[in-house]
């Protein structure tokens, strides 16, 4: 029997215990000219609607607790309303005081919550910047546009984006720069953002502020390694086609479905033409490079179209409505097609030149450059 009461006795207190057992974080509020008044503690969700964590009502002297259910850490708002609000970072590891003035909000004091509290640091600055760069501006138009004055302005911008930077620089870890990070040029801040997104990923992965930022780093991140990869394709082909290397062989179809290859052009000069039926500029283009053909076709010059046509019958309608008596070739894959793609063709018309032994001498010639380019060759 004693055995039975004291377990019921350790219940009992256990019950107690658990009862006044908070996990939250706890928000101490005094808000002077706000007694009576709702105090809300919103989180933001997707699409920027904000959620109701919390609310309390102030007593007469604006004073309030809010005891908070266990938090993931992210970016919260403690308003009276919508155009009065106080942003906080903080999880259920922090508690916060917070005093201020009832339409003031965003300058209240705070104790506690360390990331919180950079917030409000960044913004107090920041308010500071604002007020000295209105003044110079109102001076500025007052002084009918002095130069000096505008000089101090880019002088104060520059110093504002300096701090910005040096804010992201110093606390890279905390969910404070969230609010800041837009304030930097992203291209020339990029190692420092990616560096943001990568010590933020596993403090707060699901947080709406968090997954925008690392949507904008990884988008980035991939457009740089398709650059990248571009500027390494673009360089091995200018390597393929410098001047003085022989060109990459091309053996593909003629209209009449014999197969054609340009090594059989040996001996002459010959222009290859990248060009189609569907591309405008290269149809406006073939009277011009039909008049050099004409000019110098006797004196030993030749033209090889390649053709990015994916239909054969626009392909030999376009090289007989325009007149075109050169060879021909295609595989009429369009952009597919294996000598564009050899020869790192990515707009057409592209034409490369080349002398009697397969060698490059010129690449990208319009008619006009190619009738001067001929001149030098064969004499006007």
């Amino acid at each position: 029997m004693k055995q039975l009461t004291f377990l019921l006795s350790a219940l009992f207190l256990w019950a107690c215990n658990s009862a006044n057992d908070h996990r939250g974080s706890i928000i101490d509020v005094k808000i002077d000219g706000a007694g009576g008044r709702l105090v809300k503690f919103e989180r933001y969700a997707t699409g920027n609607q904000s959620i109701l964590v919390d609310s309390v009502r102030l007593a007469a002297d604006g004073t309030g607790k809010l005891k908070l259910p266990p938090l993931p850490m992210d970016l919260y708002t403690l308003s009276l309303a919508p155009d009065d609000m106080l942003i906080l970072a903080l999880d259920s590891t922090e508690n916060l005081k917070v005093e201020a003035v009832a339409g003031n909000l965003p300058m209240a004091k705070m104790e506690g919550a360390v990331h919180s509290l950079l917030i409000h640091e960044f913004f107090a600055n920041a308010k500071g910047f604002e007020l000295r760069n209105d003044s110079l501006r109102n001076a500025f138009m007052t002084n009918g546009n002095d130069p000096g004055t505008l000089a101090l302005i880019n002088g104060l911008n520059n110093e504002f984006n300096e701090y910005s930077k040096a804010f992201l620089q110093r606390n890279s870890a905390s969910p404070a720069v969230l609010l800041v990070e837009g304030r930097v040029d992203p291209n020339k801040e990029f190692e420092l953002l990616k560096q943001i997104r990568d010590q933020l990923r596993p403090v707060m992965p699901n947080s709406v502020f968090y997954q925008e930022l690392r949507r904008k780093v990884d988008n980035q991140e991939q457009m740089q390694v398709a650059l990248r990869m571009q500027e390494q394709q673009q360089q091995q082909m200018n390597t393929l086609l410098a001047e003085g290397r022989v060109a990459p062989e091309i053996r593909q179809q003629t209209p009449d479905g014999d197969t054609f290859a340009l090594s059989q052009l040996r001996g002459k000069y010959v222009l290859i033409d990248f060009w189609a039926a569907w591309c405008r500029p290269c149809r406006m283009e073939n009277p011009a490079v039909k008049k050099v053909y004409d000019k110098y076709h006797r004196k030993g010059f030749e033209i090889l179209g390649v053709s990015l046509d994916q239909s054969r019958e626009a392909w030999v309608g376009a090289i007989q409505a325009d007149g075109l008596p050169w060879k021909h070739v295609s595989d009429l894959g369009y952009w597919n097609n294996a000598a564009a793609q050899e020869y790192g063709v990515s707009s057409i018309p592209f034409t490369v030149l080349l002398d009697r032994e397969g060698k490059v001498i010129a690449k990208g010639l319009r008619a006009h450059d190619l009738e001067a380019k001929l001149a030098e060759i064969f004499g006007s």
